[in-house]
């Protein structure tokens, strides 16, 4: 069964523009399968990730598996892992279940280097990750909650370049429309890395001065990354790419403007107003496919009255 946050798979968190971080408080529950994540006091992160087996706070990805229920707060991240240094604790969280073996995967962690696992003040496991960041450990005492610290034990990675974004380009439907299934919107990038790309994320503010970061797809064997979907607000948008790859380094691109009309607005001169009108009067009794100019305002094939009903009911309206 799929795991549920809002009943979707996978979810990005979106914030406001004016803020910098996601901010979550103490009240907060993210439920991922049988594990349920909690914070110890208010904390930020800039995006958090959930899928169907794991959640990332940052770039700090949590793969648990459990037998039983857990429960999992939160306590500490270090806010740049993969530069942490040798002998400083990068992550501390509490653990609770019934009994059993658990198995902590995690991720986001300095490449090729050895962590030591503390569980209530006692090293459990001296252990190294892998050469994208990746470690696993297990504890089966239980009984109450268990206190998890993570300390850097050497030298991390030397890599400190972060991936490189080129190519980014927006194409839209041949009409543009609103409506989902009319209108689309198709944002693409080139993202590459000299060790391995980890995320990429779509940062798109809204008409309405929202900000959303959506994960963006990755075209398996090119350094292709793209994100397909309907923007159905009308306004001005702005958008940029953010990465982060394995060692931690992140960069943002500059930012770009796109205009959407909304679907009354027949010549997109920012206004309704008797051009619209007529523009529809010289199509009118026209049929096509659905949608397939901007004169069938609502889509149903037809140019008629109730496209200049729509039209009208917006006259004087500007955007």
């Amino acid at each position: 069964m799929k795991k549920l946050f809002l009943l979707i798979v996978f979810f990005l968190l979106t914030v406001a523009s004016n803020a910098s971080a996601v901010w979550i408080s103490t009240g907060m529950q993210f439920v991922v399968q049988n594990e349920t994540y909690t914070v110890t006091h208010t904390m930020n992160f800039h995006t958090i990730t959930i899928d169907d087996t794991y959640i990332i706070f940052n770039t700090t990805g949590f793969y648990i598996t459990s037998g039983n229920p857990i429960s999992i707060q939160l306590s500490y991240i270090h806010p740049n892992i993969v530069s942490a240094g040798n002998g400083i604790k990068v992550l501390e969280f509490y653990a609770n279940t019934s009994g059993g073996s658990v198995l902590f995967r995690l991720s986001g962690l300095a490449v090729n280097c050895k962590y030591d696992v503390k569980r209530n003040g006692v090293t459990i496991s001296s252990v190294s990750t892998n050469g994208t960041g990746y470690l696993s450990f297990t504890s089966s005492t239980w009984g109450s909650s268990q206190l998890f610290n993570l300390f850097q034990n050497g030298s991390g990675s030397s890599d400190t370049l972060p991936p490189a974004i080129s190519s980014i380009t927006l194409e839209h439907s041949s009409i543009i429309d609103t409506i989902v299934g009319y209108g689309w919107e198709n944002i693409s990038c080139t993202v590459t890395d000299n060790v391995a790309v980890q995320v990429v994320f779509l940062r798109v503010r809204f008409p309405d001065k929202t900000v959303s970061n959506i994960s963006m797809k990755h075209k398996i064997g090119t350094p292709l990354y793209y994100v397909n979907i309907t923007l159905t607000k009308f306004g001005n948008y702005s958008y940029s790419i953010w990465t982060c790859d394995t060692s931690g380094n992140s960069i943002r691109s500059s930012s770009f403007l796109y205009s959407k009309p909304p679907n009354w607005d027949i010549n997109n001169d920012g206004i309704c107003t008797v051009f619209d009108y007529v523009l529809i009067s010289n199509r009118y009794g026209l049929t096509g496919i659905k949608g397939w100019i901007r004169e069938d305002v609502d889509n149903d094939g037809k140019i008629d009255y109730f496209d200049l009903s729509l039209v009208a009911s917006q006259y004087g309206n500007r955007w």
